[in-house]
């Protein structure tokens, strides 16, 4: 089977794992912090109080915002868990790529030259590289997980 491997296949996967897995997780890691941001009181003026809590009652709420607060909360949640899992999968698929490399060095190296070739890999232009940290679309971390990064979660540095 390793035989059957090129630095080209190991390309493939180096990219899908390290570049566009990456920026897809970025998507649903956006909409999971733009949901989130929608919890710092944004939509309370958009569904005002406007019914009694209860018949009688003084005090108004809206049963449309406490309906919006849930849906958000789950969506915020699945996009979360969309853009880890996203990124899972992109570990994965470069864990497969290292296990070619390790069992075949000769393999290894020829991915290391199919990225040194400029004709193969512009190591310059940034979509056909890892998202940098500072790009916008570097996946991040979900809203509220700010203490670690992703490269923080594989030991990393960032």
């Amino acid at each position: 089977m390793a035989d059957d491997v090129t630095g080209g296949d190991l390309y493939v996967l180096w990219r899908v794992g390290e570049v566009h897995l990456p920026r897809i997780a970025d998507v649903f890691y956006d909409a999971n912090r733009m949901l989130g941001g929608n919890a710092s009181g944004s939509t309370s003026r958009a569904f005002r109080p406007n019914e009694a809590a209860y018949p009688g009652s003084s005090f108004l709420t809206s049963s449309v915002g406490a309906a919006w607060e849930e849906l958000r909360v789950e969506m915020q949640l699945m996009m979360e868990q969309l853009g880890t899992t996203v990124l899972d999968t992109g570990r994965g698929v470069m864990n497969a790529a290292h296990a070619f490399e390790e069992a075949d060095q000769a393999n290894a190296d020829l991915l290391n030259d199919y990225l040194r070739d400029p004709a193969n890999h512009n190591a310059d232009d940034p979509l056909a590289n890892q998202p940098a940290g500072w790009a916008t679309d570097y996946p991040g971390m979900p809203y509220g997980s700010w203490a670690t990064t992703p490269a923080d979660q594989q030991g990393e540095k960032p």
